[in-house]
Protein backbone atom coordinates (compact mmCIF):
# COMPACT_ATOMS: atom_id res chain seq x y z
CA UNK A 1 0.00 0.00 0.00
CA UNK A 2 2.91 2.44 0.67
CA UNK A 3 3.72 2.33 -2.71
CA UNK A 4 0.87 3.93 -3.82
CA UNK A 5 0.63 6.11 -1.27
CA UNK A 6 4.18 7.86 -3.07
CA UNK A 7 2.18 8.53 -6.23
CA UNK A 8 0.11 11.45 -5.47
CA UNK A 9 3.20 12.96 -4.08
CA UNK A 10 4.92 12.58 -7.40
CA UNK A 11 1.87 13.75 -9.46
CA UNK A 12 2.19 17.32 -8.02
CA UNK A 13 5.57 17.55 -9.25
CA UNK A 14 4.51 16.47 -12.26
CA UNK A 15 1.47 19.20 -12.83
CA UNK A 16 2.09 21.94 -15.80
CA UNK A 17 3.96 24.75 -15.26
CA UNK A 18 3.82 28.23 -17.11
CA UNK A 19 5.22 29.53 -20.10
CA UNK A 20 8.92 30.99 -20.78
CA UNK A 21 9.73 31.26 -24.12
CA UNK A 22 11.71 27.84 -24.98
CA UNK A 23 13.94 29.92 -27.31
CA UNK A 24 15.27 32.46 -24.28
CA UNK A 25 17.99 32.06 -21.19
CA UNK A 26 16.06 30.39 -18.73
CA UNK A 27 17.20 29.61 -14.92
CA UNK A 28 15.89 26.80 -13.40
CA UNK A 29 14.41 28.87 -10.52
CA UNK A 30 11.92 30.40 -13.50
CA UNK A 31 10.88 27.25 -14.16
CA UNK A 32 10.20 25.88 -10.15
CA UNK A 33 8.21 29.78 -10.45
CA UNK A 34 5.88 29.07 -13.32
CA UNK A 35 5.46 25.79 -12.43
CA UNK A 36 3.84 27.25 -8.82
CA UNK A 37 1.93 29.90 -10.37
CA UNK A 38 0.47 27.86 -13.02
CA UNK A 39 -0.76 25.65 -10.11
CA UNK A 40 -2.19 28.18 -8.69
CA UNK A 41 -4.15 28.90 -11.38
CA UNK A 42 -5.36 25.15 -12.14
CA UNK A 43 -8.92 24.17 -11.94
CA UNK A 44 -8.19 20.78 -13.36
CA UNK A 45 -6.12 18.36 -14.72
CA UNK A 46 -6.27 14.12 -17.12
CA UNK A 47 -3.81 12.66 -17.98
CA UNK A 48 -3.19 8.90 -18.88
CA UNK A 49 -0.06 7.82 -16.48
CA UNK A 50 2.52 4.75 -16.67
CA UNK A 51 4.55 4.23 -13.38
CA UNK A 52 7.72 1.57 -12.92
CA UNK A 53 9.00 0.24 -9.42
CA UNK A 54 11.79 -1.43 -9.26
CA UNK A 55 13.49 -2.57 -6.10
CA UNK A 56 17.12 -4.61 -6.12
CA UNK A 57 15.79 -7.39 -8.09
CA UNK A 58 11.87 -7.01 -8.71
CA UNK A 59 9.91 -4.29 -10.88
CA UNK A 60 6.17 -3.15 -10.63
CA UNK A 61 4.26 -1.73 -13.63
CA UNK A 62 0.92 0.05 -13.54
CA UNK A 63 -1.03 2.55 -15.76
CA UNK A 64 -4.46 4.05 -15.82
CA UNK A 65 -5.87 7.19 -15.58
CA UNK A 66 -4.84 10.25 -13.28
CA UNK A 67 -7.61 13.60 -12.98
CA UNK A 68 -7.09 16.31 -10.40
CA UNK A 69 -9.17 19.02 -9.18
CA UNK A 70 -8.91 22.40 -7.74
CA UNK A 71 -8.50 22.54 -3.64
CA UNK A 72 -5.93 19.19 -3.89
CA UNK A 73 -8.80 16.68 -5.41
CA UNK A 74 -7.13 13.67 -6.81
CA UNK A 75 -8.40 10.23 -8.37
CA UNK A 76 -6.13 7.42 -9.60
CA UNK A 77 -7.86 4.98 -11.44
CA UNK A 78 -5.88 1.56 -12.57
CA UNK A 79 -6.30 -0.15 -14.74
CA UNK A 80 -3.03 -2.05 -14.30
CA UNK A 81 -3.29 -3.55 -11.18
CA UNK A 82 -7.24 -3.19 -12.61
CA UNK A 83 -9.36 -2.35 -9.38
CA UNK A 84 -6.90 0.01 -7.58
CA UNK A 85 -7.89 3.74 -6.73
CA UNK A 86 -6.12 6.35 -4.94
CA UNK A 87 -8.79 8.96 -4.10
CA UNK A 88 -9.02 12.69 -2.31
CA UNK A 89 -11.28 15.17 -1.53
CA UNK A 90 -8.92 17.34 -0.47
CA UNK A 91 -8.88 16.64 3.21
CA UNK A 92 -8.40 12.83 3.15
CA UNK A 93 -6.60 10.78 1.30
CA UNK A 94 -7.93 7.14 0.43
CA UNK A 95 -5.80 4.59 -1.04
CA UNK A 96 -7.82 0.70 -2.30
CA UNK A 97 -5.69 -1.97 -2.94
CA UNK A 98 -8.03 -4.38 -4.70
CA UNK A 99 -5.75 -7.75 -4.02
CA UNK A 100 -5.35 -7.52 -0.08
CA UNK A 101 -9.13 -6.04 -0.02
CA UNK A 102 -7.77 -3.41 2.34
CA UNK A 103 -8.75 0.80 2.07
CA UNK A 104 -5.51 3.56 3.87
CA UNK A 105 -7.48 6.59 5.22
CA UNK A 106 -4.96 9.01 5.61
CA UNK A 107 -6.04 12.87 7.08
CA UNK A 108 -4.05 15.23 5.40
CA UNK A 109 -5.04 18.19 7.61
CA UNK A 110 -2.29 17.08 10.15
CA UNK A 111 0.18 19.57 11.12
CA UNK A 112 3.66 18.87 12.00
CA UNK A 113 5.58 20.95 15.08
CA UNK A 114 6.15 24.03 12.40
CA UNK A 115 2.63 23.92 11.84
CA UNK A 116 3.02 23.08 8.18
CA UNK A 117 0.14 20.70 6.70
CA UNK A 118 1.91 17.19 6.21
CA UNK A 119 0.73 15.28 3.81
CA UNK A 120 -0.25 18.41 1.25
CA UNK A 121 0.29 16.53 -1.75
CA UNK A 122 -2.27 17.90 -3.66
CA UNK A 123 -2.22 21.39 -3.16
CA UNK A 124 0.28 24.55 -4.09
CA UNK A 125 1.50 24.34 -0.91
CA UNK A 126 2.95 20.47 -1.49
CA UNK A 127 4.86 21.65 -4.60
CA UNK A 128 6.71 24.46 -3.10
CA UNK A 129 7.68 21.98 -0.53
CA UNK A 130 9.12 20.02 -3.12
CA UNK A 131 11.17 22.99 -4.37
CA UNK A 132 11.98 23.84 -0.57
CA UNK A 133 13.42 20.18 0.55
CA UNK A 134 15.36 20.25 -3.03
CA UNK A 135 18.06 21.34 -3.98
CA UNK A 136 17.29 21.68 -8.14
CA UNK A 137 19.85 22.62 -11.46
CA UNK A 138 19.73 21.53 -15.25
CA UNK A 139 21.33 18.27 -14.94
CA UNK A 140 23.65 19.86 -17.96
CA UNK A 141 24.65 22.89 -19.49
CA UNK A 142 22.67 22.13 -23.26
CA UNK A 143 19.22 23.05 -22.66
CA UNK A 144 16.82 21.98 -23.90
CA UNK A 145 17.62 18.74 -25.63
CA UNK A 146 16.36 16.01 -27.94
CA UNK A 147 15.99 12.76 -25.61
CA UNK A 148 13.39 10.30 -25.00
CA UNK A 149 11.23 11.07 -28.07
CA UNK A 150 10.87 14.75 -27.75
CA UNK A 151 12.57 17.98 -26.77
CA UNK A 152 13.12 18.56 -22.66
CA UNK A 153 14.57 20.72 -20.09
CA UNK A 154 15.94 18.32 -17.47
CA UNK A 155 16.01 19.55 -13.99
CA UNK A 156 17.96 17.66 -11.44
CA UNK A 157 16.92 17.70 -7.60
CA UNK A 158 18.50 16.20 -4.45
CA UNK A 159 17.13 16.28 -1.05
CA UNK A 160 18.84 18.78 1.00
CA UNK A 161 18.48 16.71 4.49
CA UNK A 162 18.62 12.95 3.94
CA UNK A 163 15.00 11.78 5.16
CA UNK A 164 15.05 7.97 4.41
CA UNK A 165 12.95 9.02 1.22
CA UNK A 166 13.39 9.97 -2.49
CA UNK A 167 17.08 11.84 -2.49
CA UNK A 168 16.95 12.39 -5.88
CA UNK A 169 14.70 13.13 -8.55
CA UNK A 170 14.59 13.95 -12.11
CA UNK A 171 12.01 16.04 -14.37
CA UNK A 172 11.85 15.92 -18.24
CA UNK A 173 9.68 19.37 -18.58
CA UNK A 174 8.45 20.10 -22.48
CA UNK A 175 9.99 22.59 -23.96
CA UNK A 176 6.32 24.55 -25.26
CA UNK A 177 3.77 23.41 -22.95
CA UNK A 178 6.13 23.53 -19.84
CA UNK A 179 4.77 20.28 -18.62
CA UNK A 180 6.30 17.22 -17.40
CA UNK A 181 6.40 14.13 -19.52
CA UNK A 182 8.63 11.77 -16.92
CA UNK A 183 9.97 12.32 -13.24
CA UNK A 184 12.48 9.65 -12.53
CA UNK A 185 13.47 9.54 -8.45
CA UNK A 186 15.44 7.28 -6.57
CA UNK A 187 16.30 6.05 -2.70
CA UNK A 188 19.10 5.07 -1.01
CA UNK A 189 18.06 1.85 -0.51
CA UNK A 190 18.03 1.28 -4.18
CA UNK A 191 14.33 1.31 -5.21
CA UNK A 192 13.77 3.52 -8.79
CA UNK A 193 10.34 5.07 -9.76
CA UNK A 194 9.39 6.04 -13.34
CA UNK A 195 6.51 8.48 -13.94
CA UNK A 196 5.17 9.08 -17.44
CA UNK A 197 2.01 11.12 -18.64
CA UNK A 198 0.52 11.24 -21.98
CA UNK A 199 -2.41 12.25 -23.53
CA UNK A 200 -2.80 15.83 -21.09
CA UNK A 201 -5.68 17.48 -20.89
CA UNK A 202 -6.30 21.12 -19.25
CA UNK A 203 -9.07 21.95 -17.06
CA UNK A 204 -11.58 19.60 -18.90
CA UNK A 205 -15.18 19.10 -17.48
CA UNK A 206 -14.77 16.69 -14.99
CA UNK A 207 -17.24 14.36 -12.70
CA UNK A 208 -17.24 14.93 -9.37
CA UNK A 209 -18.00 12.35 -7.93
CA UNK A 210 -14.35 11.46 -9.21
CA UNK A 211 -13.39 12.61 -5.76
CA UNK A 212 -15.77 10.90 -3.36
CA UNK A 213 -14.74 7.87 -2.18
CA UNK A 214 -17.28 4.99 -1.28
CA UNK A 215 -15.70 2.59 1.15
CA UNK A 216 -16.37 -0.94 -0.02
CA UNK A 217 -17.84 -3.60 2.26
CA UNK A 218 -15.98 -6.16 3.61
CA UNK A 219 -12.72 -4.72 3.83
CA UNK A 220 -10.31 -4.07 5.78
CA UNK A 221 -9.51 -0.50 7.12
CA UNK A 222 -6.32 1.17 7.47
CA UNK A 223 -5.72 4.55 9.44
CA UNK A 224 -3.14 7.03 9.04
CA UNK A 225 -0.66 4.32 6.71
CA UNK A 226 1.24 7.41 6.15
CA UNK A 227 3.96 9.13 8.42
CA UNK A 228 6.35 11.90 8.65
CA UNK A 229 9.45 9.43 9.04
Amino acid sequence: MKKLLLIPILFVAALPSGAPRADSFIHPSDVARQMQAKFKALKGYQADFSLSIKDTNKTRVSSGVATYGEGGKLNFTFSQPAGDVIVSNGQMLYVYVARLKAVGKQPLKNKDKDGKSLYSAGTAEGLSNLFRRYHYRFDKPEQPRETDGGKYYILELKEKEITGGYDKITLLVETESYLIHKMRASSPSGRSVELTFSNIKLNPVIDAKLFQFKEPDNVKIVDNPLTTE
